[in-house]
């Protein structure tokens, strides 16, 4: 099933401000990791390799 790209990122990143840019608030995971494996599992649902 195929996952909408900004449910994605909303579900699995949190606003926030990067480290040296306070003054901006970007989507960020606080897990790199778990992302990957993630975004891994959304290409093979449509026949992608991984990254």
């Amino acid at each position: 099933m195929k996952t909408d790209p900004e449910t994605f990122i909303r579900a699995n990143t949190s606003l926030l401000a990067p480290p040296h840019v306070p003054e901006i608030r970007l989507y960020l995971a606080s897990e790199a990791h778990e992302l990957w494996l993630k975004t891994e599992e959304e290409l093979e649902a449509i026949g992608l390799p991984p990254p």
